[in-house]
């Protein structure tokens, strides 16, 4: 992204909540938009957020970029414990990038708000309950949906690769650690590599992901790991062993048990979940 004084600009389009009520109304989660960009974020709850081809951690504190064209939504069979706040924007319009776009598709769609979080939660709940008050609310909600907007725009040119971790703040230290997993989740790693790699005790590196993400950072891992094993299950032809031994997993048996215990079912019965779907829509078609 061109860093640029200038602040992008867009439409303020609705809002949604999010929780289980929602999730009990509407069965399709994965889903995309033409033409609106969504900037949702976890007010409570964590698991998994599919955006594109990839899964993501996600927590009190993360806002998903959702892009127009993104397939995005939470993974099937998942427990669906997020409670989140949307914001549906459309008319945005970045050099280089198509319609409602506001990061290319090669970075990460995460970004985790902790020292800001207040203002972030502020915006949204103002945002929410002012849109579904009255239509005249509407010009104050494009107000705060553009201040939102900047927020994260700013965030996104601000974002540090790993290697260039400081000490200024636990929001960086978080903002770099997830990138950094999210890069390299499927690789044989240790709390022991990871606190190394940023030059601190393993002790404290521990300590300070958990009281701001409320997970350790190998459960982060985990969780990357049985989202991306999801994504694979339903859209490739991968062996389940191979899957399994691509995603860091030492052998079958390993790899089934956890995703049954994250999930609630085994690798096999998911894919089959997803084959007996597809057949039935062929089908019907």
């Amino acid at each position: 992204m061109k860093n640029s004084n200038a602040f992008p600009t867009a439409t303020f389009v609705n809002t949604h909540f999010v929780d289980e009520k929602y999730h009990e109304r509407h069965s399709q989660l994965i889903h995309r938009h033409d033409d609106v960009i969504e900037l949702l974020y976890v007010m409570q709850g964590s698991g998994s957020y599919l955006v594109g081809d990839h899964s993501y951690v996600v927590q009190p504190g993360s806002l998903v970029i959702c892009n127009a064209n993104v397939l995005h939504g939470e993974p099937p069979f998942q427990k669906h414990n997020l409670q989140s706040y949307c914001c549906v924007l459309s008319g945005l319009q970045l050099p280089d990038l198509p319609p409602n776009t506001l990061m290319g598709g090669s970075l990460h769609p995460v970004l985790f708000f902790s020292q800001d979080k207040a203002d972030i939660e502020n915006i949204m709940l103002t945002m929410h309950s002012l849109n579904t008050q009255s239509d005249e609310y509407h010009q104050v909600c494009n107000l705060l949906a553009n201040a939102l907007l900047n927020i994260v725009y700013m965030k996104l040119q601000k974002r540090q690769k790993p290697t260039e971790f400081n000490q200024k703040g636990n929001e960086d230290f978080i903002q770099n650690i997830t990138q950094y997993l999210d890069e390299h989740y499927m690789e044989a790693i240790s709390l022991q590599d990871l606190a190394s790699i940023f030059h601190m005790s393993h002790y404290y590196f521990s300590h300070i992901f958990k009281i701001e993400t409320g997970i350790s950072p190998m459960r982060y891992v985990m969780y990357r790991r049985i989202g991306e094993a999801q994504n694979m299950l339903m859209n490739t032809e991968m062996t389940i062993g191979t899957i399994g031994e691509t995603l860091g997993f030492g052998d079958n048996c390993h790899f089934s048990s956890m995703f049954k215990k994250y999930v609630g079912i085994t690798p096999t019965q998911y894919r089959k979940h997803f084959q007996l779907q597809r057949n039935s829509q062929e089908e019907g078609s």
